[in-house]
């Protein structure tokens, strides 16, 4: 067989096992051996009893779930992966539900329902997915060069995952969280877990309304916001968060942007959950944050792929100007 036709089987096959992984576990699922399992590691057979099945049917399905790294075996036990531990407690469905609507809304022009506060709430708690990126713009802004201690804000801060890795990088920075209380909640709790109690601030409101302090702010960070916002909204946030900053403090975007290719899926993938969930969000352009960022008074844009797992994010780095 040619090269092409070896390839042409193989992704059949990668796609085939794929569709049928999801709906053996979709099915462990609905039958309730996730749940069973979620409660310690069992057998086969207390698993079938637990859920009132056949023990031959339930340890064939099982065997499907280890070799799809969804279930772990030891001898005869059988255990759930930590990589399911933590999907099972913020996603245990593989999104189903939500993408139910999902033929409707190609089918037709009718508007979705917005759902801002529900998806954003989702996407913030696996934000713990973001680390190795987060980790990445502690690196990308350099600051072993900088001569003064952090005073960062964190706009629309959700776990604070963002400046968090930013400012443990920097024993004398400080944190101010601007968001809804919930997520400020998380953020706050976050920060004491890794030591930097004493170091942080809160505020709760709209990011979008909030009166903030003027000039006191040298790194002021809005990530995964821009693209809950219409074009509009963008430009307002953008306007607003310039007052903050102190002459020559840094504008730092993190958002989802084009141009990853090992991103494409993942991203096409997110930009479809977005729509189908906030009818008037987007994702950014670089090149209109650009714009946007000099129409604002900053200077110096700069931007960057953060080339990490998942591949879809990217940073924009402004500055305002020094007197």
């Amino acid at each position: 067989m040619s090269t092409s036709q070896i390839n042409t089987l193989t992704l059949y096959k990668n796609i085939n096992n794929a569709a049928a992984g999801i709906a053996a576990y979709q099915s462990a699922r609905r039958l309730g051996i996730i749940e069973t399992l979620r409660d310690g590691q069992k057998t086969a057979g207390e698993i079938a009893q637990a859920i009132d099945a056949n023990p031959r049917r339930v340890a064939l399905l099982l065997d499907v779930l280890v070799g799809l790294m969804i279930v772990e075996r030891y001898q005869d036990d059988y255990a759930l992966s930590q990589m399911v531990q933590l999907l099972t407690a913020h996603d245990i469905d593989l999104g189903e539900s939500r993408l139910r609507k999902l033929d409707s809304y190609i089918k037709t022009t009718d508007d979705v329902e917005d759902l801002r506060d529900t998806y954003r709430q989702r996407i913030t708690s696996t934000q713990w997915q973001v680390s190795p990126s987060a980790m990445q713009v502690a690196k990308f802004l350099q600051l072993s060069e900088q001569t003064t201690s952090l005073n960062i804000l964190d706009i629309g801060c959700g776990t604070g995952v963002w400046s968090l890795s930013i400012a443990h990088t920097d024993p004398e920075s400080k944190i101010t969280f601007l968001d809804n209380e919930e997520p400020i909640q998380t953020a706050v709790e976050t920060a004491e877990s890794i030591g930097m109690q004493g170091r942080i601030q809160s505020v709760v409101g709209d990011p979008l309304t909030s009166q903030l302090p003027t000039g006191e702010f040298n790194l002021v960070i809005v990530a995964n916001l821009l693209h809950l916002l219409d074009s509009d909204e963008q430009k307002r946030l953008i306007q607003n968060t310039v007052p903050t900053l102190s002459p020559g403090g840094r504008l730092v975007i993190i958002d989802v942007f084009p141009g990853q290719d090992a991103g494409d899926v993942s991203r096409a993938l997110f930009a479809l959950d977005l729509e189908l969930h906030v009818p008037s969000g987007k994702l950014v352009d670089p090149i209109d944050l650009k714009t946007m960022l000099e129409e604002s008074g900053l200077v110096s844009p700069k931007y960057s792929h953060l080339n990490e797992v998942p591949h879809i994010y990217g940073i924009m780095v402004a500055q305002k100007e020094s007197f």
